[in-house]
């Protein structure tokens, strides 16, 4: 994995400009830097690294899972280079949406505690506001079907943390809190666990008007996220050329060979595997003249490998943001 150097201030000046923040007004630059260093290394650590891992292995990741029956329908009328493109970009906007979910927790738990791990057990975020009451908050990235044993786990925890936080008779307020970081738009309270709406959970957390902290968190995010992305469009690209190659008809290179995937997708391998490998050893031939060279597995005696290629063709981080924002494939 491509270790990420620490964000400098200027990345801090920048969010709060574009923010609209005054210097000393809301989160400390630690919290922010903080915050924007937890985005980015979450989406490197479950993006980057896994897209870039995916490149070896894209006959099992994108390729045994195209659906022969719907594809075929969804794509009529496309060439193999757009088609490629369009599998790829599903495949990475998969991963991308896993990724930012857990980019948007540590950014908020980050920006919340300035870095610092939550005290009581089982909560990921525990603030004390002016009164001095305790608010104790477990954060989860978007709108998915609550889970019944995640609230049963923080009404648990929340009650160890309460008898902790009043030893000695302390009259203090503890209220726990479900979090869901974005698309929750109302705020609500039962069974002793409060929900606040989204906007409300990042007013609580920077200490700042609703619309500020949602406009801080937004900053915090792309200047995270961005350079993250940027970093991958090599490995992206790579993929769209291995695909392509790998896809494409014999006698139309330009046309996808639908019947050829369906075999390989429906059959036995013995039906499939030499055509495979030879499909196969034409893709890596393809990929190999753009210059791209494939991270090596990670050894017993060393844990770490390299997760960028030793050159990074311009052409292939064009097409890996191509596929990456959608965009059509002739573009590029």
């Amino acid at each position: 994995m491509t270790s990420l150097a620490k964000s400098p201030r200027s990345d801090v000046a920048l969010v709060r400009t574009a923010a609209g923040l005054q210097p000393n007004e809301g989160p400390s630059d630690e919290a922010i830097e903080s915050a924007i260093d937890g985005f980015a290394g979450q989406f490197e650590f479950w993006f980057t690294r896994v897209i870039a891992g995916s490149v070896p292995k894209y006959r099992n990741v994108i390729i045994s899972r195209i659906n022969g029956f719907i594809r075929p329908i969804e794509f009529d009328g496309l060439s193999a280079t757009e088609v490629a493109t369009r599998l790829v970009s599903d495949y990475v906007n998969r991963n991308f949406v896993t990724a930012g979910g857990w980019a948007i927790e540590k950014m908020a738990i980050a920006l919340g505690t300035g870095g610092s791990k939550a005290a009581a057990r089982g909560i990921d975020l525990h603030r004390i506001d002016a009164k001095g009451d305790h608010h104790l908050y477990v954060v989860k990235s978007g709108k998915v079907t609550r889970n019944s044993d995640i609230l049963d786990k923080l009404k648990q925890h929340a009650r160890e943390a309460e008898k902790l936080l009043k030893q000695g008779g302390a009259k203090i307020g503890v209220f726990a809190n479900y979090v869901v970081a974005a698309g929750a738009i109302t705020s609500t309270f039962e069974d002793g666990i409060y929900r606040p709406a989204s906007g409300q959970f990042w007013s609580e957390i920077t200490e700042l008007p609703e619309p500020q902290a949602l406009r801080l968190a937004l900053e915090i995010a792309r200047a995270g996220g961005l350079k993250v992305a940027r970093n991958t469009d090599v490995h992206i690209g790579a993929l769209c050329t291995l695909v392509n190659a790998y896809i494409c008809s014999k006698e139309k290179p330009d046309a996808v060979d639908w019947p050829f995937l369906f075999i390989r997708t429906m059959t036995e391998r013995k039906h499939w595997n030499d055509e495979d490998a030879a499909r196969h050893a034409a893709a890596m031939k393809e990929l190999k003249v753009t210059g791209y060279e494939i991270a090596k597995e990670p050894t017993r005696t060393s844990k770490k490998a390299a997760a960028q290629p030793t050159r990074k063709p311009s052409k292939l981080q064009a097409k890996g943001k191509a596929a990456r924002g959608q965009r059509k494939a002739q573009e590029v």
